[in-house]
């Protein structure tokens, strides 16, 4: 019968032999091999030796042991973690750049080109890759005026080939002939407004666009909304109307400002790929709602937040989802490419609901409905205080650290996950030193009303968002 393994590896796994161990391992060899034990005090010459070669051999073994962990990936880390989940078909997914889509207000026709740069208030940059036009064929919104009004002169506006003019009189102002231009529209998707003889007419939607062209009026300004790329990889999120600096001087490009955000997100952590490698069988299957959230997250750019939910039963459930359907929540990411990914993982017959309404073409270009949802982003503002432990040193925290050290924590919670205020008292204590007390009180809504400190509950549908800006800490000695 084989000897029992004790150190390497066996059918239980791998086993190191550590230090003291190797030692006394040496030490036996020595006396059987020369018949006699020797002294071996840290004093004498076999202990040093011993000394010196078992950290190496223990060296020897740590190392063994990190390569035999490294092929498996709950135990795995960095570039050996990536190459044990690629086994499964999985990769790492890298961090992924912001996109902005912003409204570029000028004169008719403006054509900007590629590669120019745009910055917002913290100093991030974006870009466009390709060249756009600021046109009326693509407008927002337009600004609209007459030089001057002749008699008997027809004025008129064309909307999406909608016609509409008017004959001006010798009484006629500015205002007057615009006036009775612009009222005889009936298009619920526009706005229309008057103000020191200029007519301004906008999208309700600054995402969506409409062709605009007149007949002996002036096309003061337009805006388009363009796609700008971030030049810096990761979850940046610019604050509406934040990006409104224009570095590249362009004739006739007059103002930018973001509507929109697409926005990035970070590099996968090791944490994060051995989750996804965990659910990693649900993205090989289909029709299961495990499937459909797997491969969302992990086929669409720009995914931060995937969840999905169904209504099994024959009756709309409190929800408001009808019976037999899925509701899918995402956060992040292109409405075409996750519609796409919907429909090649639902189950045939169930119905999805949401209110983002999109068409996907089967293999034989017969148009399917698939619905989703956009999570309802929900503002969380924090009191912070923190009270010095004067028997430690303190160092160079400040308020702002303090701060990422909450964002860093805030970033793991998923749409419709509660807010437990423990868990940020947690974060602090294991990233600052000399802490003696936490106190920590939450309020939500977009205005902070009672803070308290219970837990914040978070709706299924509803993303608790955070922002250094409502978090407030203070340090009292």
């Amino acid at each position: 019968m084989a000897d029992e393994v004790k150190y390497g590896l066996s059918p239980e796994g791998f086993k190191r032999k550590r230090l003291p161990e190797i030692i006394d391992s040496l030490v036996q060899r020595t006396n059987d091999r020369l018949g006699i034990s020797i002294q071996t005090g840290a004093n004498s010459i076999f202990g040093q030796l011993y000394g010196i070669i078992g950290y190496e051999l223990a060296d020897i073994w740590e190392q063994t042991e990190n390569v035999y962990y490294a092929m498996y990936p709950h135990t795995a880390s960095g570039i050996s973690l990536s190459n044990a989940a690629a086994l499964s078909a999985i990769k790492p997914i890298e961090a992924e750049q912001t996109i902005i889509i912003c409204e570029c207000i000028g004169e008719n026709n403006t054509v900007i080109p590629a590669d120019s740069q745009i910055q917002d208030d913290s100093a991030n940059t974006y870009t466009i890759r390709e060249e756009s036009a600021i046109t009326a064929d693509t407008a927002s919104q337009a600004d609209i005026t007459i030089n001057e009004i002749t008699e008997n002169t027809i004025y008129s506006i064309t909307i999406d080939g909608q016609k509409k003019s008017y004959t001006a009189k010798s009484s006629d102002n500015i205002s007057n002939v615009l006036t009775n231009i612009y009222t005889q529209f009936s298009l619920e998707y526009l706005n229309f407004g008057l103000t020191n003889n200029i007519l301004n007419i906008s999208m309700k939607d600054k995402k969506e666009t409409f062709a605009i062209s007149v007949g002996n009026l002036l096309i003061r300004d337009v805006g388009t909304p363009i796609d700008f790329i971030c030049d810096t990889y990761g979850a940046i999120n610019p604050a509406v109307g934040s990006v409104k600096n224009i570095n590249t001087a362009t004739d006739g490009w007059q103002s930018v400002s973001n509507i929109e955000n697409i926005v990035g997100r970070d590099a996968e952590t090791d944490m994060e790929l051995r989750q996804r490698w965990s659910s990693s069988v649900y993205a090989k299957s289909s029709q299961m709602l495990e499937a459909i959230q797997a491969n969302i997250f992990s086929n669409v750019e720009g995914v931060t937040a995937c969840l999905v939910y169904e209504n099994v039963t024959d009756l709309t459930d409190e929800e408001n989802r009808p019976p037999h359907s899925i509701e899918v929540i995402v956060a992040g990411g292109l409405e075409d490419d996750i519609a796409q990914e919907i429909y090649n993982y639902k189950a045939p017959g169930i119905n999805t609901f949401g209110d983002i309404e999109k068409i996907v073409l089967d293999t034989q270009e017969i148009g399917h409905t698939i619905r989703f949802n956009r999570p309802k982003q929900v503002k969380i503002w924090l009191k912070i205080t923190l009270t010095k432990n004067p028997e430690q040193i303190w160092g160079e925290n400040t308020p702002n650290e303090i701060k990422d050290v909450i964002l860093q924590q805030a970033s793991e919670i998923n749409i419709g996950e509660d807010i437990i205020l423990q868990k940020f008292i947690g974060s602090i204590y294991n990233n600052i030193n000399a802490i003696a007390y936490v106190d920590i009180k939450a309020a939500k809504g977009d205005t902070p009303q009672e803070y308290t400190a219970e837990n914040i509950s978070i709706a299924a549908s509803e993303n608790a968002e955070f922002d250094s800006s409502r978090i407030e800490v203070t340090i009292n000695e």
